[in-house]
């Protein structure tokens, strides 16, 4: 459980804000206002009036995966240019898709998508980006507008210039999942809130902003794992998480000590954040769910074999289709914790 004593007076002014996950074809065991319904898979609940979600990753080994995030606060929903989005005074989830096909300027796509993103939060009170999911094609192939840079390198760079040109001065990135589909569509959600997020940082691995990087490229702006407390709850929000000690990749062309190491390196955020921040999250027991990005579908049989081992066997997880940002990844992961 968490007992952050810094956010107290934040905690006394926030809702709350819950997570129940459900595997299959579970029912939602909650009547309380929702703010955004999150689904892999095929969805079977259609009955709800929430921003509804649906990433285009293809879902292996169930049929539905499926978060609904409710609060107790009563939910609007509107939209702004692309994005739709759900909000109460104090956070706001929110979506926005644009098509996205091989001889579009990616650099210009991204950048229209943030500063869509950043304009968005502006009218609101919500100004606080926490945590951003970002899925698009052809994330590792080279971009044949900007050289030899390739669409990761790209999104990496438009995002920055989109932050530029908003004005965003914030040193506390959001936690992020950057991951390449097999669709046609550049799809970011996000969620934010009227007050900001305490970023952490593990100590196994360069922060992301300060990996070494080429002068045309830029360095990947995102926060290792975000805490946030959500009126009695706190919440740690651990961004896409792969093999990489240090800025290098470790393990090259082995799916299990990959996945491994992934999680050494979940476990060991947990910790470094309960030693610098005071909470009290169990790396087992505060475990909501996890996510676990697999590039190659015949790999599924030995990630599940690693989860067995390496997790309770009571954790939601969901496995999906999708690419890393660097060739030599085969897995990566996410986290979320709720205490």
């Amino acid at each position: 459980m968490s007992n952050n004593s810094s956010n107290n007076a934040a905690t006394a002014l926030s809702p709350p804000l819950d997570i129940i996950v459900c595997e299959d074809a579970a029912t939602l065991p909650t009547q309380q206002p929702l703010l955004t319904h999150l689904y892999f898979g095929n969805s079977s609940d259609t009955g709800h009036d929430c921003l509804s979600i649906q990433t285009e990753l293809e879902l292996l080994g169930s049929n539905l995966f499926a978060q609904y995030w409710f609060t107790d606060q009563q939910v609007a929903q509107a939209k702004y240019k692309n994005i739709r989005y759900a909000h109460t005074p104090q956070m706001m989830f929110g979506l926005i898709q644009l098509a996205c096909t091989a001889g579009d300027d990616f650099h210009a796509l991204t950048h229209k998508a943030y500063c869509e993103i950043y304009e968005c939060l502006r009218s609101t009170p919500c100004k606080h980006l926490l945590r951003t999911w970002n899925f698009f094609p052809q994330i590792t192939k080279n971009d044949t507008q900007r050289g030899q840079q390739n669409r990761y390198e790209v999104f990496c760079h438009g995002r920055l210039q989109a932050m530029h040109d908003s004005g965003i001065k914030t040193k506390v990135y959001p936690a992020a999942t950057v991951i390449g589909n097999h669709d046609s569509n550049l799809q970011i959600y996000f969620l934010a809130s009227d007050t900001p997020g305490t970023a952490v940082e593990n100590p196994r691995q360069t922060s992301a902003y300060h990996y070494p990087v080429e002068d045309d490229h830029t360095q990947p702006l995102f926060s290792r794992g975000l805490l946030k407390s959500w009126g009695q709850r706190t919440h740690f929000y651990v961004s896409g998480t792969a093999s990489i000690v240090g800025h290098e990749t470790l393990h090259i062309d082995d799916v299990c000590a990959q996945l491994n190491e992934s999680i050494n390196n979940v476990e060991t955020l947990v910790a470094h954040a309960n030693d610098m921040h005071h909470t009290q999250l169990n790396a087992q027991d505060d475990l909501l769910y996890m996510k676990v990005y697999i590039r190659n579908r015949e790999d599924v049989e030995q990630i599940n074999q690693v989860l067995a081992a390496r997790l309770s066997n009571t954790t939601p997880r969901a496995l999906l289709l999708g690419d890393m940002c660097r060739e030599n990844l085969l897995v990566e992961i996410e986290a979320f914790y709720q205490a």
